[in-house]
């Protein structure tokens, strides 16, 4: 069920206008808009255009929305950075996603560029296959799901407990992440990197209720 926060982001990727032209971001678009902004002293409109995978005129609409919004600012050469109210919002969305980082899923027999997103969210009204969709509309080859209970890795359908069937994997995963009991770790892989990491951000703001 989606938050006041989360709500507020999804109102940012409608229309103004009700009769006007499908916008041609979404959501998610703007909720990576922040996360670039945020991890960023200053950025400007074309590097945003590049790490979205979207036009400058749609950069352009998000930016100008935001500000009217006051969750960024723009300094005189035009670059953004996250106001107070910005951070904020953006760390309410935020809330649930552990860590993120590059993962390496050859150990599943993946072998595309691979991202994951250490989540602390109950995910049980959703399947796999269904998180999986969501990944895919994304970008995405795939997505795998790994559920940490009982001091195991699990991956449903797959194993009870990766560290017999997959010890490099299970190793990969225990390094990168500090998992705790009820944790989950949603992993995606694409052709690309900008992908990969685009469908995950996808997929844990689809299980926040943000599309």
């Amino acid at each position: 069920m989606s938050d006041p926060y989360s709500t507020f982001v999804q109102s940012l990727s409608k229309n103004v206008q009700p009769k006007g032209p499908a916008a041609a971001y979404t959501a998610v678009h703007v909720i990576k808009a922040l996360i670039v902004i945020e991890s960023s002293k200053s950025v400007g409109r074309v590097m945003l255009s590049r790490v979205l995978g979207i036009g400058e005129g749609s950069v352009r609409t998000i930016i100008k929305r935001l500000q009217q919004q006051s969750l960024i600012s723009i300094d005189s050469i035009g670059g953004c950075a996250l106001t107070s109210i910005g951070r904020e919002v953006l760390g309410k969305v935020k809330k649930g996603m552990v860590s993120s980082c590059k993962v390496d899923l050859s150990g599943m027999g993946v072998g595309y560029p691979s991202y994951a997103i250490q989540i602390s969210l109950d995910i049980s009204a959703h399947s796999v296959l269904k998180l999986r969709d969501v990944a895919i509309k994304w970008g995405a080859e795939g997505a795998i799901v790994f559920n940490f209970s009982g001091g195991r890795i699990v991956v449903p359908s797959i194993t009870d407990d990766l560290s017999q069937t997959s010890p490099s994997m299970h190793y990969e995963l225990m390094n990168r992440f500090r998992l705790q009991e009820g944790d989950h770790v949603i992993a995606t892989f694409a052709h690309d990197a900008d992908s990969a990491e685009m469908s995950a951000l996808a997929v844990f703001l689809f299980l926040k209720g943000i599309q």
